[in-house]
């Protein structure tokens, strides 16, 4: 079931939109929905987050201590 939705959108947004769509054939409502799925859904690093061991960082590996520091332990 479809429901309505108004939003306040800059003019200039809007008509860039408009032609987005029509480019790719498809209508502003429709966009505004998928892109309201996909927010839902969650990123990608979301969804796996936690799935898999994470290794101990070597003192030694400062590869790995910034890698870990940067997309595992600043959630």
């Amino acid at each position: 079931m479809k429901g309505k939705l108004t939003l306040t959108v800059e003019r200039r947004a809007i008509a860039e939109a408009k032609k987005f769509a029509r480019r790719n054939g498809t209508s502003l409502s429709q966009m505004v929905e998928d892109q309201f799925k996909r927010l839902a859904r969650g990123s990608f690093a979301d969804k796996w987050y936690g799935k898999f061991k994470v290794p101990v960082a070597n003192p030694k590996d400062p590869r790995l201590t910034h890698l870990l520091q940067k997309y595992v332990h600043n959630r």
